[in-house]
């Protein structure tokens, strides 16, 4: 299976110099022309992130109108992630394996990411805030969140929101932003207000499945370019969830003429011909997007 993780970001800036796959340079802003960035991620069939692909092996729909990408690249960029862990009660016999999860997956984190850990049952709440410090994070989990009470039943939409809001409180970086649920289950029924609330924080939401089977489709997962993964062994698990949002295709193209937040559908997919020389490629790309001032 080949997913697409697609994260969209207005800014204003001259149109920007190409550059070769890569780590691209920070964009140089000036007042001029408006782009919309597209964050997308390849995965093959065997859960791998596929580099080499080329601006020409992409199509990108903005309200059903083909964009022209004025810049291209391939890059491993640093996280803002939130790790969000389920309390229901069902996940009690599975605190070892979501400390697993955790503790073997920090591999993946590297200096530079932010880290925040919220858990949840119908709302979210912050155990640890955004630091930089990956052993403060470690120690929130193993001290605090393994120790909380564990009970009742969960829902995802309304701490997914909370998680999204949180995303408002912190200024505007070249991180990008992640939510990664740590769960036994997956959501299959989502309001629209959780969608727009993700689109608008710029924030791609995946699950970490621990302990079951493979899950229905997860509308908040689906709808924000995100992935579920079944945690057969959670620690790999953790790093390859966190590996998708971290690394990807940056895609630029004009913005289309449309008032501050006005929502907008989006389309990534693989052109004809790249669909043609990727046969098991399937597209799992954000719905859309809220245009932000500027």
């Amino acid at each position: 299976m080949k997913i697409l993780f697609v994260l969209i970001t207005a800014v204003t800036t001259a149109a920007l110099p190409a550059f070769p796959q890569g780590n691209p340079p920070d964009p140089i802003f000036r007042s001029g022309v408006s782009l919309v960035r597209v964050d997308a991620q390849a995965i093959d069939g065997s859960g791998q992130v596929v580099s080499g692909l080329t601006k020409d092996d992409f199509r990108v729909l903005d309200e059903g109108e083909a964009q022209t990408l004025v810049n291209f690249s391939f890059a491993e960029e640093p996280l803002d992630l939130i790790l969000m862990f389920d309390m229901a009660g069902s996940m009690h016999g599975k605190v070892l394996n979501v400390v697993r999860a955790a503790e073997l997956g920090f591999r993946e984190l590297r200096k530079g990411d932010r880290v925040d850990v919220m858990i949840f049952n119908t709302r979210a709440q912050e155990i640890q805030p955004f630091t930089e410090d990956l052993q403060a994070v470690n120690e929130a989990i193993l001290l605090r969140v393994i120790t909380l009470k564990f009970g009742g039943g969960s829902q995802t939409d309304a701490p997914a929101s909370d998680a999204a809001l949180r995303f408002r409180r912190e200024p505007r970086s070249q991180r990008k932003r992640g939510i990664l649920v740590i769960t036994d289950k997956t959501s299959s029924g989502t309001p629209s207000s959780t969608i727009r609330d993700l689109w608008q924080s710029d924030a791609v939401l995946s699950e970490l499945v621990i302990g079951g089977s493979a899950p229905s489709s997860n509308p908040i997962v689906d709808q924000t370019g995100g992935a579920t993964i079944v945690a057969g062994n959670p620690g790999e698990a953790f790093q390859q969830s966190v590996h998708y949002l971290r690394s990807g295709y940056a895609m630029y193209y004009a913005a289309p003429g449309a008032t501050a937040g006005t929502q907008r559908r989006l389309q990534v997919s693989l052109t004809p011909d790249a669909a043609r020389r990727f046969p098991n490629v399937r597209i799992h790309a954000r719905a859309g997007y809220v245009v932000n001032p500027l």
